[in-house]
């Protein structure tokens, strides 16, 4: 019996997101050589209905998908809570001074999750990039320790940004060092890049194979930094509640008020785009400094709340295009799911998930 299972992210938000998509297939030999084929093709999603919130009450029903435009039969819907290996990647670059207060807090949203329990336990790697990107701290669990040492271990640098080095790095940390076998990368950028060894285009096939969602939240040029000294703690506060408050370190503030956006920051929304859809990922701009820990924290309920959508993929009648018929002679398999009937899902949205994945023939 030889086995192999090729792990496809297809992620939504939720917010969100997460896991990769999953693709088995288990083929077995007799003597005289005849083989028999079974595969399945596991589809994380995430799904967010017409509040922006991550929808969490949805059936096998409610879904239709489509694999090469050929619709296919569901077979299994499963929805649960999943430990999660996050990444977070901090950029620390001169062009992100004055934004890293938020970026700070941001982070932390992460932990503000008030019924992890028991066998459930997240874990947590912060990696920073600079000129060099470096892991700021191996992954942990220990919560209390991370909400103690994060506000210190991200500080500003005065360098350049090797983004798309950091991207590379993130994923080899969670391939090596992750506990769970869920996994996902968030990075809190304002998307410049100007010191990478990769290129974009060596990147982006890196993540096509990452199994690993990539989202990428967006720190725009509008964030007012003293803002985050004056604004009161919110009711419920998670480190309130502990008793804490988050010292945040001297920042040299010898910036000019304006800031100055670059071409390799006017460049990075359309880099990040491309980087995180072929992971099944996405990218959230904020455009305020509180929308910052609002839009991480939806990303990692959304990631750790998925849906997991199951079928054996049947090519047969279906609205078959000469495209499709390559792809399926070729072994690109390109997946499009919906929420059915659309007039009873109005303002939902499933926007994140890995929507090909290739079968090695």
């Amino acid at each position: 019996m030889v086995g192999h299972r090729v792990v496809f992210f297809l992620a939504a938000c939720g917010l969100v997101c997460s896991e990769c998509a999953h693709f088995v297939h288990a083929q077995a030999r007799t003597q005289a050589g005849i083989a028999v084929s079974v595969e399945l093709v596991q589809i994380p999603i995430i799904v967010f209905d017409d509040k922006g919130t991550v929808a969490t009450d949805l059936k096998k029903d409610d879904f239709r998908i489509f694999d090469n435009g050929v619709e296919q039969r569901i077979l299994y819907l499963e929805r649960e809570r999943v430990p999660v290996s996050f990444v977070v990647l901090a950029d620390l670059s001169s062009s992100m001074t004055r934004k890293i207060p938020f970026v700070q807090e941001a982070a932390l949203s992460l932990l503000d999750l008030p019924d992890q329990q028991g066998q459930l336990r997240d874990e947590y790697s912060i990696l920073g990039i600079g000129t060099r990107s470096r892991q700021l701290l191996a992954f942990t669990s220990d919560e209390n320790d991370l909400e103690r040492r994060l506000p210190v271990l991200i500080s500003p640098t005065n360098e350049s940004t090797a983004l798309f080095d950091g991207i590379w790095m993130g994923v080899s940390t969670a391939r090596q060092e992750a506990l769970n076998r869920n996994r996902a990368m968030i990075i809190i950028t304002d998307g410049g890049d100007n010191s990478s060894r990769y290129n974009l285009h060596e990147t982006r096939r890196f993540l096509e194979e990452a199994d690993m969602p990539v989202f990428a939240v967006m720190a725009g040029p509008t964030f007012e930094l003293p803002q985050i000294f004056s604004r009161p703690a919110k009711k419920g506060n998670r480190r309130r509640e502990r008793g804490t408050i988050m010292q945040l370190p001297d920042l040299p503030l010898g910036v000019a008020q304006e800031d100055y956006v670059g071409p390799a920051e006017r460049r990075g929304p359309r880099n990040m785009k491309e980087l995180t859809e072929v992971t099944g990922g996405g990218v959230f701009t904020a455009r305020h400094g509180e929308d910052l820990s609002r839009i991480v924290r939806t990303i990692g309920r959304a990631v750790r709340d998925r849906y997991v959508l199951s079928y054996k993929p049947v090519h047969g009648a279906g609205f078959v295009t000469e495209r499709t018929s390559r792809d399926m002679a070729s072994g690109d398999h390109k997946v499009l799911v919906e929420l059915y009937p659309k007039d009873k899902f109005e303002g939902y949205s499933l926007p994140y998930y890995k929507r090909a994945y290739h079968h090695m023939q």
